[in-house]
């Protein structure tokens, strides 16, 4: 796909840890702008002469949990780890995902019967009560 000029490539492969952390943030920007729309709207309220008077609130939407399942393939790859001076120190195992559509299975001959379920939840939890005394 093209867009202004750039060529921009699906991602086939990833760190499985970078897939789930921009699932989770996902989630989280979708709540932030959900979030920011009830305030918007409550602001909008407020400043109407007409509305303001009913007690009326802005309807507040909450994602309370996401299930994930991701149909896979999984493979550990090693990486060298790097001391000051660049020298090879030793090798961390990363574990690589990459989801199963078209491109995938054509691009490598997949068979999707080999293939891994990952399953997560992410599920909204109250703030500490250390960060609500600060």
């Amino acid at each position: 796909m093209v867009k202004n000029g750039e060529e921009i490539e699906e991602v086939l492969i990833t760190p499985l840890a970078r897939l789930l952390g921009e699932v989770g943030r996902s989630v989280a920007e979708t709540q932030r702008t959900l979030d920011r729309n009830s305030i918007k709207t409550q602001l909008e309220i407020e400043e109407d002469e007409g509305l303001k008077d009913y007690d009326i609130q802005a309807t507040w939407y909450h994602i309370p949990e996401v299930d994930l399942e991701l149909k896979m393939s999984l493979t550990m790859k090693l990486e060298e780890e790097r001391d000051s001076k660049n020298l090879v120190r030793g090798y961390k195992p990363v574990l690589n995902a990459a989801p199963l559509n078209a491109s995938y299975n054509s691009l490598y001959s997949y068979d999707v019967r080999g293939s891994s379920s990952i399953k997560a939840k992410i599920v909204s939890i109250p703030a500490s009560s250390k960060l609500r005394e600060e």
